[in-house]
């Protein structure tokens, strides 16, 4: 690419900051021109549901780069400037403010938007919050600040994030979850019921099977709404209901959407000169052999770099095992991989000891590993899941198994398998 190029990148987190910083860092001399709806640089999310919480952030450790940054690596941020459209044709894009900015190269990295309740107050007094931004933080900080009680609808990791800390500051926690338990959809029964009795044993009220009808504030209280009649009262109520791809743009521009914004291996939309990375992105992952979105820090930044670089022609496929954490209460939560087409699911370690793994197996190859409080685990269950091993269910059950042997026996199995085709 040469220097009279221009790369527009769309959307001002952590993808688009590690991009950005790609592209510089491997020779491109070109103009970067970033735009964020947000009025703060790029930073980090993971804090937003932890510390977060409790204290006020010094904002340089939140930031992915330092204030100087941009300006130092000539890359124009231009923050609280959201893009209204994008026309692919002509290769120019449409601020709210109805500049039009050309670009030769377009990277979408827009991120995802928490998922609201139909009908939820949206002004900054309502006390029916979600967490996805720093603003979003600010104001689930301010009013924990006096909350007594504390209802958190969906059993979700954020959700959960969000009881663990307000049950730190002894606050009355309630979780309200639409399942028949919390992660029963995402992480199976076994897991579910395990986290079940841990919520429970740390003071969190957990109401399952729970579909929600209505959430309306009054002067002094909100009030949340079941289906079947029940009711419960809370001074705060946060919607931790997942979150949807912010994928608009790229559908009125006419790219393949569908949980997202479509993209291949290596970044690339339906349309060549245009990519997408991080949470917006349903990319392809070739371990799994399908199409993905992780909403995790880990992707986020891996998947704009090698994004980055296919932009300046690298073509290298982007290929990861899924990888995200979570500190609850006192414990680390660890998930690796997609448990898909399970039909094994193996528990390996004592769950009441609350350090334990859990691996999901198809046909006997490992596709998903979860964990409390043992990270080894995962670090050789990734490992697992990006060569495709099989292992026995027994030996991976067992404790008095090295994790690590099955690896090496499935090592082995392929050197021997390839003397015998020399």
């Amino acid at each position: 690419m040469s220097a009279a190029e221009v790369v527009v990148i769309v959307g001002a987190g952590l993808a688009g900051a590690r991009a950005a910083e790609t592209l510089r860092g491997n020779g491109f001399a070109g103009s970067i021109v970033m735009f964020g709806d947000e009025p703060t640089a790029p930073y980090h999310r993971p804090p937003l549901s932890k510390s977060l919480l409790v204290d006020e952030p010094e904002m340089s450790t939140l930031l992915v780069h330092p204030e100087g940054w941009y300006h130092d690596h000539d890359v124009e941020l231009r923050l609280g400037r959201k893009i209204a459209r994008v026309d692919v044709s002509s290769r120019r894009l449409q601020d709210v403010l109805g500049h039009s900015h050309r670009f030769d190269k377009l990277i979408l990295t827009t991120g995802a938007a928490a998922r609201t309740f139909e009908g939820s107050r949206s002004d900054a007094q309502s006390r029916v919050l979600v967490l996805r931004t720093l603003s979003d933080a600010a104001r689930l900080r301010t009013q924990l600040a006096t909350a007594q009680s504390v209802v958190v609808v969906g059993g979700g990791f954020i959700g959960a994030e969000v009881a663990s800390g307000a049950v730190g500051l002894g606050h009355s926690v309630t979780i309200l979850e639409t399942a028949e338990g919390p992660f029963l959809r995402s992480l199976g029964g076994a897991a579910s019921k395990i986290l079940s009795s841990f919520y429970r044993s740390e003071g969190i009220v957990l109401v399952t099977s729970v579909n929600i009808a209505s959430v309306c504030e009054s002067e002094d209280s909100v009030t949340v709404t079941a289906t079947d009649g029940r009711r419960w009262d809370a001074d705060l109520v946060v919607m931790g209901i997942g979150a949807v791809p912010a994928d608009e743009l790229a559908a009125d521009s006419g790219l393949s959407t569908g949980n997202g914004v479509q993209v291949d291996a290596h970044g690339r939309t339906t349309v060549p000169f245009v990519f997408a990375a991080g949470d917006v992105a349903n990319r392809f992952e070739p371990t799994l052999g399908r199409h993905i979105r992780p909403e995790h820090w880990q992707n986020a930044q891996n998947h704009a770099v090698a994004g980055a670089r296919n932009v300046l022609g690298a073509n290298e496929a982007f290929s990861e095992v899924p990888w995200f954490w979570s500190d609850q209460f006192s414990v680390n939560l660890q998930m690796a991989g997609v448990p898909y087409a399970v039909d094994e699911v193996v528990v390996r370690g004592v769950p009441d000891d609350r350090r334990f793994s859990i691996f999901y197996l198809s046909r006997s190859r490992v596709v998903a590993a979860f964990s409390m409080d043992n990270a080894r685990d995962i670090g050789v269950a990734k490992r697992m899941i990006g060569r495709r091993i099989a292992v026995d269910a027994a030996a991976l059950a067992d404790e008095g198994t090295d994790l690590k042997s099955l690896l090496r026996v499935r090592e082995e199995q392929v050197f021997a398998s390839s003397k015998r085709t020399e």
